[in-house]
Order: structure tokens, then C-alpha cells, then sequence
């Protein structure tokens, strides 16, 4: 696609690559495919859409126009989740994990679907929108990008994410609390952010924890005891929302970072994880449980004191009987735990 182009158009694309691969943040690299296309073959708009877990329906996560640049958060409900069916031409897009092109008559543009298709299948559905069908040339430009996404993301994947269970690793979940609480403490004026309104919800994390997984693995034997770890984690994106991450933290441990609006909604989302985990019939181990133990996540919070109260919790919860749920804020507030002290010696206020 390069052999013939002139060389500023040659230097230009070669600025787009180098923009795209600076980055590990996967909200910039989205961005980036989708500007360099955008500019490049001239279109009306880029979307770039991700299929929301264990379900037939489509997220938007990035959107280049004429209009602007939106990210997922900025979008309204109503345009950030498409079911699936509802567009015929990204039901063949995701099936068929072939290019599909078709002519929106309402507004006289061309719409082009291409398959964003990973080693874990289609994840999603690139679309450009132009005014004029791609020529060969734009389509080639759109698959090159496309494909320098995709490696990237294999990339990214293999960095970010544990290797038996596929969720993401104890690394990135440093990063992504770090990201969230640098959030919570500046705001878009980098003022002071005050305390998130209820109806947006706040962040809680949970730490969960497969009960006598030791005896597991010297019963059965570690094979048994990686599937174990392998069936939980697919329990976990299934009973989880596709907004939820999901971490390994190491040996049978588990995080999970929860956005929702009050903690009687998270402590509903972790007992029925609970309950789903107890009712599951493990292949030759049988029955298997978790017990959980949660915490709020506040601005003024450190990761180490947000890791250390989820522990607390959890470690209630396994000293009265496992196969539990604890809350560190229920439990404080109940005196079942003392106030933890913070690193420069003050108390914690809840």
C-alpha cells in the first residue's frame, strides 16, 4: 500500500504508526487507529465498538467526526450499547469475521465494517463511514491499521494478562486502581474533585479467595487444581458486568474493581458470585467455594490501604466459616474491626 504513495503521504502515515505504538493505555491506542483512519482515507466518521462479555451486544468505545471526539464515558446510555441483531451488517461483521460494507441510504454515506479478530476471536467491530466508497487503496490503508491494532494488542495482552486464566495480571491492577484514584482526586480542572454523586456510582474492590485450595491441589494434584483456577475465572467474567475488572492477584487469589451506587448493590454482585461458585460441579473435585471480603475505595486512599481493608474483610469472613461475603465498612461499623491506621499515623474516618 506504501510502494506508490508520495513520500510526504509516506512520512505521514509512518507519524500515525509511530503515534499508535507509543502507547500502553489501550484508550489512547483506540484513539489513535481511529484518528490516523479518520485523517487518512477521509471519512465522515470512525467508531470503534466492543463486544460487551457474554452477551450479543456492541459497546462504543471511541468515536471520531466531524462533530468531535467522544470516549466511552462521555457517550449517553443510549448510544453507547448496541445490541447486536439490531444492526445486520455487524451481526455478519462479528460471525463471519469478514469485512462488510453496506450503503446508509438516511444518509448517503458508505459504511464499512472490519472485524477486530484476535487470538480469543472477534472482540469488536471497526467502522468508517465515508461520503464514497473505500477505493482499494483506502481499504488496504484501514486492513494495515487495523492490523497493527490487532498485533497490538496481542501485545498488550500478553503483558497485561495471566497466562493460565487469561484475566488480567497483578501489575495491571496496580495500574488501573493508580488511574481510578488519580481520577477520583483531580477533576477536569485539576481542582480538587469533590465526592462522586451517588447516582454515579463509587469503586469498590474485593478481594476473593478459593477456600482450601491448598487441599485441593495435594488431593488432586495441581492439574486439577489449575483447572479449578481456570473454570472459577470463567465464573467471574460470567457473573460480573463487562464495566467490572476482573484481576488474578496471585497463587487461588482474585480481585475484583466494582463500580455501583451503593454497597448493598456490590455486596448483591459478590453473593451472587458466591452462590454461583458454590453451586458449580468442578470436574472431579466436586464442590468448590470462595469466600470475599470488600471495601470501599475513597480519594484520600492509598493502594496499599484499599488492598489491606478487602483483606481484613476477607479474613473475617474466612474466620467464620469461609464461603462468605464480608464488607470492611459493615464490619468497622458493627466493631468486628478496629480503624486501620493510615501510613502517617491518622486514623481513618469513615
Amino acid at each position: 500500500m506504501f510502494s506508490e504513495a508520495a513520500p510526504d503521504t509516506m512520512i505521514h502515515v509512518l507519524k500515525h504508526v509511530e503515534s499508535i505504538t507509543q502507547h500502553r493505555d489501550r484508550t489512547l491506542l483506540e484513539l489513535g487507529v481511529a484518528l490516523a483512519l479518520f485523517e487518512l482515507v477521509k471519512a465522515r466518521e470512525v467508531n470503534l465498538y466492543k463486544m460487551v462479555d457474554n452477551s450479543r451486544a456492541l459497546e462504543r468505545v471511541t468515536h471520531v467526526g466531524q462533530d468531535g471526539i467522544r470516549y466511552a464515558s462521555e457517550f449517553d446510555d443510549d448510544g453507547q450499547i448496541t445490541p447486536l441483531d439490531a444492526r445486520p451488517e455487524m451481526v455478519a461483521c462479528v460471525d463471519r469475521a469478514q469485512i462488510i460494507r453496506r450503503h446508509d441510504e438516511e444518509r448517503d454515506w458508505h459504511v464499512h465494517c472490519f472485524p477486530i479478530s484476535v487470538d480469543r476471536g472477534v472482540l469488536g467491530v471497526l467502522e468508517v463511514s465515508c461520503d464514497t466508497p473505500l477505493t482499494d487503496d483506502d481499504l488496504g490503508t484501514a486492513e494495515g491499521f487495523l492490523g497493527l491494532y490487532r498485533n497490538y494488542l496481542s501485545l498488550l495482552d500478553y503483558s497485561e494478562r495471566d497466562t493460565l486464566t487469561g484475566m488480567l495480571n497483578r501489575k495491571t491492577f496496580d495500574e488501573h486502581l493508580a488511574k481510578i484514584l488519580s481520577g477520583m482526586a483531580i477533576d477536569h480542572d485539576g481542582k480538587p474533585a469533590r465526592r462522586r454523586q451517588q447516582d454515579d456510582g463509587g469503586h469498590w474492590l474485593a478481594v476473593i479467595d478459593i477456600d482450601h485450595f491448598k487441599r485441593i491441589n495435594d488431593q488432586f494434584g495441581h492439574l486439577y487444581g489449575d483447572e479449578v483456577l481456570i473454570l472459577l475465572s470463567r465464573i467471574m467474567r460470567s457473573s460480573f458486568r463487562q464495566q467490572d475488572r476482573l484481576f488474578r492477584f496471585g497463587g487461588e487469589e482474585f480481585v475484583a474493581i466494582l463500580r455501583a451506587a451503593s454497597e448493598a448493590e456490590v455486596a448483591a454482585a459478590l453473593e451472587r458470585f458466591r452462590s454461583a461458585v458454590e453451586s458449580y460441579a468442578f470436574p472431579q473435585v466436586g464442590q468448590v467455594t470462595a469466600s470475599t471480603g470488600y471495601t470501599c475505595i475513597t480519594p484520600q486512599d492509598t493502594i496499599p490501604e484499599i488492598v489491606g481493608r478487602a483483606d481484613e474483610a476477607l479474613y473475617v469472613a474466612k474466620d467464620t466459616g469461609r464461603n462468605r461475603v464480608a464488607g470492611y465498612e459493615t464490619l468497622l461499623a458493627a466493631g468486628k474491626v478496629a480503624a486501620r491506621e493510615k501510613r502517617n499515623g491518622d486514623i481513618e474516618l469513615f
